[in-house]
């Protein structure tokens, strides 16, 4: 008989968890707090960047492995998910340097260019520095890429159950019980993916059983842009302090945001408003860096980081328990490989 692997949450990772471990021929249930496809995480929306500028050869490596995922995720299941737009990383020389020398040597094809070529090809932006193109980068469709991520889980006899909080989580003898509103849930392994919501679920338990650092939950503001023209345009990171990135969305709009500028937040608390002044910025902006848009947001949208001191990612395992969390604001783009790497987790909890 084949084992039950518990997922807790219903986001990138526990969707991409979960069609990881039914593909291996485990038994899965996903328990997700709240309605399938919702607003109060950071998995939400239409679009997410894809790209490999990190200066972390194991961010390359993963990302790597998450490209050729996405790509057959779309086949499997006949949509394309992965639209290579490109990534332009711009600003700050040092931190050029840096991500150009590590993708190198991780053998990534990468371009650097003059600011007035960049300017060529991408009319909707203005560049003061050299460019850097990656010609295999591009935007997610998100929202498809949890659709695509569940269909296929289900499709190998995973079960999801939406509005089904996690009241209580212990260990019964080699594994775990959960227990909900509508009664207890056992399971040989459990796969733990509730973000923000981890600390207050698990407690103490949680540091008596796999060492996390301290997360921060930040509310963080996106805005969208309405383009003058029908120009082209990348995906970018502008590495200034603070970051700013945007990429194209699939309604034809520019979206534009911070990374990490947020205000700290209890996802149970925070406002779904954006703070005073935050779209004010990104408008500013858009009229100083951005001549191909119309620097009024015409659409705003908040979303959570749950993240750690040093945005590294945590992916462990202790025993039967498995835990995928602190992806923080960067952590979609390697959704097929973040699924692969838990149901290796999975796997080694149950000793296959």
């Amino acid at each position: 008989m084949s084992a039950h692997v518990v997922v807790l949450g219903a986001g990138l990772a526990g969707t991409a968890a979960a069609r990881s471990i039914a593909a291996r021929g485990h038994r899965v249930t996903v328990l997700e707090r709240f309605e399938a496809g919702h607003v109060r995480g950071s998995s939400h929306g239409q679009e997410r960047i894809f790209r490999l500028s990190y200066d972390d050869p194991a961010y390359i490596r993963l990302g790597l492995d998450a490209l050729v995922g996405w790509r057959e995720l779309g086949a499997a299941v006949g949509e394309t998910l992965l639209h290579p737009v490109g990534m332009v990383d711009h600003g700050d020389p040092a931190r050029l340097d840096a991500l150009e020398a590590t993708c190198r040597d991780q053998g990534v094809p990468i371009d650097r260019v003059r600011a007035g070529v960049a300017a060529v090809t991408w009319p909707g932006m203005r560049f003061e520095s050299d460019v850097l193109i990656q010609p295999e980068a591009g935007w997610i469709a998100a929202d498809r890429a949890l659709a695509a991520f569940t269909s296929l889980a289900e499709r190998d006899g995973a079960t999801f159950r939406y509005g089904r909080a996690a009241n209580r989580v212990e260990s019964v003898g080699a594994g775990w019980r959960v227990t909900t509103d509508d009664g207890a849930v056992d399971a040989d392994a459990l796969v733990v993916t509730t973000a923000g919501w981890t600390g207050d679920l698990l407690g103490p338990m949680l540091s008596a059983v796999v060492e996390v650092p301290p997360m921060t939950v930040t509310t963080e503001v996106v805005a969208y842009f309405r383009p003058r023209t029908d120009a082209p345009w990348p995906c970018w990171c502008h590495r200034l302090e603070p970051e700013v990135y945007g990429l194209p969305s699939p309604d034809g709009l520019v979206k534009v945001a911070e990374h990490g500028t947020g205000v700290a937040s209890h996802p149970d608390e925070r406002s779904f408003d954006p703070p005073p002044g935050s779209v004010a910025r990104l408008e500013e902006y858009a009229a100083r860096r951005l001549p191909g848009v119309e620097p009024v947001a015409v659409r705003t949208t908040t979303c959570l980081y749950a993240s750690t001191p040093t945005d590294d990612f945590v992916l462990d395992r202790s025993g039967s328990f498995v835990l995928g969390v602190g992806l923080g604001g960067h952590g979609f783009k390697f959704g097929p490989a973040i699924g692969e790497r838990l149901a290796d987790l999975a796997d080694d909890a149950l000793g296959r």
